[in-house]
């Protein structure tokens, strides 16, 4: 079972945090001449994502994970739904008043109202959503960017008191406006998780941790079938050099299982 991966930064890196459970083969592209994606103009980011997405696909893999904007815009039947399911099976499902705050970076904002208004038109209310006198549909959307997040994973232990501050600040903008689910549009964001949770009022303000990702990988491996060789695999292809990823150890812990395994690494 071979697994692609197209990521600009660390963002696409933090689902090995339940993708290093599983012996399958994985085989990622860091499009490292092109990061970040988020920072970059969304049609041009989304050209070079369908290019990475066609070089793993001739690599042989049988499915590829993209960040979460550029799955919601790709119709590639190899292309896995992580998010997509995520977003239907957790987010809208379980929304009280739907109002939902999504958390991005620079290049979501230009495309996320249209696709997330266009995705609700397919959505089934829930009996109990029904029964909600204030249950706005479609919905309502509130958003933040939160540019600085990104910069802030190459390290992945976050007991830092700035990125604790800066974290804070920007979730407190929607701590008055009745939010009830928040939606992260970088996986890495997930890695924040714990202090995401710490600072929300969790009785009010809904957010699905990175779990219910691994429940919905999970789900789709066993619905397709999908089996590994009994052997794990990590190789990185780039068009530049991954010496930031070779000196972060905790990053290569997570990789190599915690394990002096062998990382392959092709530049193209």
């Amino acid at each position: 079972m071979k697994i692609g991966i197209v990521t600009s930064w660390f963002e696409n890196l933090a689902l090995f945090k339940f993708l290093n459970k599983y012996e399958f083969d994985y085989h990622i592209f860091w499009d490292w001449n092109n990061w970040p994606y988020g920072d970059k103009w969304f049609d041009y980011s989304l050209k070079k994502v369908e290019e990475w997405v066609a070089f793993l696909i001739d690599k042989w893999v049988d499915y590829v994970i993209v960040s979460p904007i550029y799955e919601l815009f790709l119709s590639n039947e190899k292309i896995l739904k992580l998010f997509t399911k995520y977003l239907f099976d957790n987010c809208f499902k379980y929304s009280l008043v739907w109002k939902l705050w999504f958390i991005w970076d620079f290049s979501d904002i230009q495309v996320i109202q249209e696709k997330i208004e266009e995705l609700s038109k397919n959505y089934i209310l829930s009996e109990n959503q029904r029964k909600i006198k204030k249950f706005i549909f479609p919905f309502s959307l509130w958003n933040k960017e939160v540019w600085l997040w990104k910069s802030f994973l190459t390290k992945i232990a976050f007991r830092n008191f700035t990125i604790s501050k800066i974290i804070k600040f920007d979730l407190k903008y929607f701590k008055d406006a009745a939010v009830d689910t928040l939606i992260p549009l970088n996986y890495g964001y997930f890695l924040f998780e714990r202090l995401i949770k710490w600072k929300l009022n969790q009785n009010s303000i809904r957010f699905h941790w990175v779990d219910k990702l691994e429940e919905i990988f999970k789900e789709l491996v066993e619905t397709r079938k999908l089996e590994g060789d009994g052997i794990y695999w990590v190789t990185f292809y780039t068009n530049w050099t991954l010496d930031i990823l070779s000196n972060e150890k905790k990053w290569l812990w997570l990789l190599q299982r915690g394990k002096n395994l062998e990382i392959i690494i092709e530049k193209i």
